[in-house]
């Protein structure tokens, strides 16, 4: 082969590795994450607060002053808080206590929000109920407590939040409970 060719075909590859550099480089290089710390996780679940809402049209429910708990090796969020139940259309006197629960949280994309999963009512205590009516009244507390919660907004995304993301190359992913917070993969977009 002759210099000529051979120069061509150096330059040419040179040219061909580059530009694969400086491609590569404007791709993402895999899953990224951010870290919320429990601090800043628990202020989010605080700004929903107090949550006032009807029930069946016949239970008035207000829950209020949040305290977060972290359960990472279940990959979980515990919550305590106060909870105050009207059921005056049911000829019922307001009841108070206090409500513990646990859930999971997961990203939905169609509107950009982060949002409970797998609620469960870990406790849910009805005082002054009689003894022998306690365990009825907790699960029907506790039904009651799963589907009002069930999905439940603790934050929205903002839309320039996720137009940078995206502008890098990423979506928002899983969301898991780590030690000191909650810890956000972000996916690399997958091209087509």
């Amino acid at each position: 082969m002759n210099t000529y060719k051979r120069t061509v075909i150096s330059g040419l590859a040179s040219l061909l590795l580059t530009g694969g550099l400086v491609g590569c480089s404007m791709l993402p290089l895999g899953p990224r994450s951010i870290h919320v710390s429990e601090a800043k996780l628990a202020a989010m679940i605080g700004d929903q607060f107090p949550f006032n809402s009807r029930y069946l049209e016949l239970f008035d429910v207000v829950l209020e002053r949040p305290q977060v708990r972290l359960m990472p090796a279940e990959n979980r969020i515990g919550t305590a808080m106060a909870y105050r139940i009207d059921a005056s259309l049911l000829g019922m006197r307001p009841t108070q206590g206090r409500l513990d629960l646990s859930y999971s949280l997961r990203f939905e994309p169609a509107d950009q929000t982060v949002r409970l999963t797998q609620v469960r009512v870990e406790r849910f205590d009805v005082p002054g109920v009689a003894p022998s009516i306690a365990p009825r009244v907790n699960r029907l507390g506790g039904f009651l407590a799963e589907a009002l919660l069930k999905d439940f907004v603790i934050h929205r995304l903002k839309p320039e939040d996720l137009r940078t993301a995206q502008g890098w190359g990423y979506q928002p992913g899983a969301l898991e409970v780590v030690p000191g917070g909650l810890r956000l993969q972000l996916d690399p977009v997958q091209r087509r």
